[in-house]
């Protein structure tokens, strides 16, 4: 269904296999499955507002996943290792991310599975777009005020539960927790003034993220909240000033790992300036100032300041050069 304001597009595949048995004794119940996708895009007010909503379902199967850490040559990984008990064994709870090249000296291999586990999956998603900007040439001083913000929304939750007797739940904000597979779960909002102007921009976000997935040793979820503020402007064509803005809330939860449990409270401030040569040459001053405080376990602190230097030339026809030093 199709018009100027209103697009509505569905798609849906009901399949019941039916497997018969190479033998009197063997018996199988008919396999069921449904796929399907529902898309709906609508203009308002003369597409002041435009909503777009995606919904979709899938039949599947997991495996029940494993891995291991396998030693290649240094600086071909991207794990390394450290005995926290020093007890000489590499277990799985012990291998970090390489923070730098030379120390990765792990990666991490998926083992061969042949236990799957039939799911169904049920993903929405949603985004709503407010934008204000063909008012701008309007002689209204209230119109002419919201001409300058632009707000852009969205929602996604993405479940996957394991199916029993070929039901399925097509609600998705249904949450089972004993046959819950993997969730992705996040909320997300832009509020921009200036939008893309380099005029007094400024921009704040809103994140709010959940993960969880079931593994073989157990779950893994991961949250995130955060507030990001954003500001830049730009001064006689010439200076640039950016300022970037930060507070997180970021925790992770093990199930059987307990040490690598986390509930990190951070800040970051970064304040850079530019001077602009050119379409072709830019040269940056920048600061950057990081705490992280761990509410949780060891109570682990990080206190990191960070002053740096960049610059960037392109000729097209001849060179592209860049260059960048940092001092922490």
């Amino acid at each position: 269904l199709q018009n100027k304001n209103t697009n509505l597009a569905l798609f849906a595949n009901y399949r019941v296999l039916n497997q018969e048995a190479s033998g009197e004794d063997e018996t199988f119940e008919d396999e069921r499955s449904i796929n399907s996708r529902l898309n709906f895009n609508q203009k308002l007010f003369n597409n002041i507002v435009i909503w777009n909503t995606v919904f979709e379902t899938n039949s599947g199967s997991l495996p029940r996943q494993e891995f291991t850490y396998v030693e290649v040559e240094p600086g071909q990984g991207t794990f390394t290792w450290i005995d926290y008990n020093e007890n000489g064994i590499q277990e799985l709870d012990e291998f970090e991310e390489a923070q730098f090249a030379d120390e990765g000296s792990f990666i991490r291999v998926l083992l061969p599975n042949q236990v799957f586990v039939q799911t169904h999956q049920n993903r929405l998603s949603q985004t709503l777009i407010t934008n204000f900007q063909q008012w701008s040439t309007s002689d209204n001083k209230i119109k002419k005020f919201f001409s300058h913000f632009y707000n852009q929304a969205s929602y996604l939750v993405d479940r996957k539960t394991e199916r029993r007797d070929n039901d399925f739940n097509l609600n998705p904000f249904d949450a089972d927790d004993e046959n819950q597979l993997a969730l992705n779960n996040s909320i997300r909002n832009v509020l921009f003034y200036n939008r893309g102007k380099q005029r007094y921009t400024t921009s704040y976000t809103y994140l709010r993220n959940r993960n969880r997935n079931v593994l073989s040793i157990g779950f893994q979820e991961s949250r995130l909240s955060s507030h990001q503020l954003l500001f830049n402007h730009l001064v006689a064509k010439l200076w640039l000033v950016n300022l970037e803005s930060s507070f997180n809330k970021n925790e992770s939860e093990n199930e059987n790992f307990v040490s690598r449990n986390f509930e990190l409270d951070e800040f970051r401030f970064q304040p850079k300036l530019s001077y602009i040569f050119n379409e072709n040459a830019r040269f940056d001053v920048f600061y950057q100032y990081s705490s992280k405080n761990n509410q949780i376990g060891e109570m682990e602190q990080l206190l990191q300041n960070n002053y740096g230097l960049s610059f960037t030339y392109n000729n097209t026809n001849k060179i592209s050069l860049t260059g960048e030093f940092n001092y922490f």
